[in-house]
């Protein structure tokens, strides 16, 4: 054995294989030895020779649950994902307190891209050994993936106590990090990493990503010099992010040509694996989906055809990732925005007993609207003022419709049943949550901008009735393009935008909802015209400030550089918000008129009702 640790040491698996196998020739059945063997031809590139050695292993020691955990890694090696899978669940049976097992079942299940029992072995993993990162980084991935938000954050509270985590664990930390609007957070643990290591080409990429991504253009360009030629790499999903970092400063600067050639190619390249969606290279997860990417390149060239052949084919990659991963989202009649679907009327309205509420000035400002309306320039506007702050889009009126479920209640049925100490409750939940995301100084208002909190406008009128509500509006067909164009990760809202027809059902039935039950609770409210905010900037900033009761809206106006210093923007408006408004995105759905063609019926009516034409 001391000769064979000291070949492996030396990066010569061939000589550790030859000494183990000349032990066998004296000792066939040497556990060891034959471990050993399976190891060395896994170093050397031979998975299907490892497994044999390892299936022999599993038929002389049959409750070893090693060498079933040892046969699941060589055939998941060798692309026998079904064996691979048996093989691990083999182990698990044995051992259901296996770590290594669950881990690798998890990562089966994630190569493959099937997120739920990927987390759900990730979890089991982590239940097991709480402390461990690799558990909680990778359970943290899936729950994100999967829309738990919430528990990914809890699983990585930890992160700063994780002082020897591997490369790969940093990166993967790294980049969930960035997920969370933790620029700061990702960008020095990437530098970190580089530190250690400058010739980290995953670092490299990913740093020169988040450079762009916080507007230090000059810093993302020096990160790309030092990476090597994506034709140079062996490793596909390495190229692919490279290539995805060379085409996301491409666009940035300008230059669409460059960044679709880049996609193209790679994309002809990677075209069987992303088909196949069986590995690494191919994880929607892992790798941004190339084809937003290409779109946008396509689109800022004006060829309005060839974006759309993109964005068909990447909206059917997340389909069938949706598709394997929360199914119910596309039976027939599934709802995406379940919310709202469910309305109250005025009979349950009239049964809400009258409670004591915050002020104007006590209340959150809240900006809602269907995304991509404008909401991200009104929020950078109003948090550029220094009586305000704004925060990153958070689902926290989703905590509190939880909470109400915990009282008993129905959300938004039994709004009407909630004492006044349980809306007292309620209020210091939501104040709590967000005093940990965005703390205020001393008589700051809070800005909260989630344009879908506009299906939560009941809860918003019991708890904050005289909170001020500012509708982002903007052309019905623009919006529905610029959905449409972005990469969500969030699966209910992918569904929802994976096909013109389902958006335009989806923006109707917001609409719907937003109507009826502004009529019916009559909240404290500005309308706020995209177009008409930049036909007259000057006046509509001193209307939104009038609305407000700012006594000096000016600071409103300087939105772009206030949000060039702030950084990192979550939204994907953060490369128009740093520049001073323009009418660039206004009407930008002309170019595709014929693909908007069957779903104009649909809009309609709601067009009409906003005095929006075709």
């Amino acid at each position: 054995m001391p000769e064979i640790g000291a070949a492996l040491q030396r990066g010569a698996p061939e000589e550790a294989e030859r000494i183990a196998r000349d032990f066998l020739r004296t000792a066939p059945h040497d556990e060891s030895a034959l471990t050993v063997v399976g190891l060395c031809l896994l170093e050397q590139g031979k998975p299907a020779d490892a497994a044999e050695i390892y299936r022999k292993l599993t038929r002389l020691l049959p409750q070893a649950p090693i060498q079933w955990n040892n046969l699941g890694t060589a055939e998941r090696a060798a692309g026998q994902v079904l064996a691979a899978e048996d093989a691990y669940r083999h182990a698990l049976a044995l051992d259901p307190g296996y770590y290594e097992a669950q881990m690798n079942l998890g990562y089966l299940f994630l190569e493959r891209g099937i997120y739920p029992p990927a987390r759900e072995h990730f979890l089991k993993a982590h239940a097991i050994i709480p402390a461990a990162p690799d558990a909680r980084i990778y359970a943290a991935q899936m729950c994100f993936a999967l829309d738990s938000r919430d528990l990914a954050e809890q699983l990585l509270e930890p992160w700063r106590s994780w002082t020897n985590l591997s490369d790969e664990l940093s990166l993967e930390l790294a980049i969930l990090m960035t997920h969370f609007g933790k620029a700061e957070d990702g960008t020095r643990i990437f530098q970190r990493l580089l530190h250690d290591n400058p010739g980290n080409p995953r670092a490299l990429a990913h740093l020169a990503i988040m450079y762009e991504r916080i507007n230090r253009l000059d810093e993302a360009r020096a990160m790309l010099a030092h990476l090597p030629q994506p034709d140079a790499v062996q490793n596909p999903a390495l190229a692919q992010e490279i290539i995805n970092a060379h085409a996301t400063l491409a666009l940035r600067e300008k230059d669409p040509a460059r960044a679709r050639g880049l996609l193209e190619t790679m994309l002809r390249e990677q075209q069987a694996a992303i088909d196949r969606a069986t590995t690494h290279a191919a994880n929607p997860w892992r790798y941004d989906n190339l084809y937003f990417s290409l779109a946008k390149a396509c689109d800022k060239q004006g060829d309005a055809d060839a974006a759309m052949a993109a964005l068909e084919r990447a909206h059917a990659i997340q389909i069938e990732l949706a598709r394997q991963s929360l199914p119910e989202l596309l039976e027939p009649g599934a709802q995406p925005l379940r919310t709202a679907t469910k309305w109250i009327d005025a009979a349950a309205r009239t049964n809400w007993p009258d409670y004591p509420a915050p002020s104007a000035l006590e209340s959150p400002i809240f900006i809602v609207g269907f995304p991509r309306s404008g909401t991200t320039m009104l929020e950078q506007m109003l948090d550029a003022h220094p009586a305000l702050q704004a925060m990153d889009e958070r689902a926290f009126l989703q905590s509190l419709v939880e909470r109400m479920s915990d009282f008993g209640h129905r959300y938004p049925y039994d709004l009407g049943k909630l004492s006044v100490t349980q809306c007292e409750d309620l209020r210091r939940l939501y104040w709590r949550l967000t005093e940990q995301v965005a703390p205020r100084a001393p008589g700051q208002r809070l800005v909260d901008k989630n344009p879908l909190n506009m299906l939560r406008l009941p809860l918003i009128n019991r708890l904050f009735p005289n909170a001020p509500i500012v509708l982002a509006l903007r052309h019905p067909c623009d919006v529905i393009l610029s959905n449409y164009m972005q990469h969500f990760r969030s699966n209910a809202f992918a569904v929802l935008c994976s096909s013109l027809e389902r958006l335009a059902r989806g923006y109707v039935t917001a609409m719907e909802f937003w109507l009826h039950h502004a009529d019916l609770l009559k909240p404290v409210l500005l309308h706020s015209r995209y177009e008409d905010l930049l036909d007259d900037f000057p006046g509509n900033v001193k209307r939104i400030g009038d609305f407000l009761g700012l006594d000096d809206a000016a600071p409103l106006a300087r939105f772009d550089q206030h949000a060039r210093d702030k950084g990192f923007i979550s939204t994907p408006s953060y490369t128009q918000v740093i520049e001073p408004p323009n009418k660039k995105a206004v009407d930008r759905w002309r170019r595709y008129h014929k693909y908007f063609e069957p779903v104009l019926p649909t809009l309609a009516p709601i067009m009409h009702h906003w005095n929006y034409t075709a």
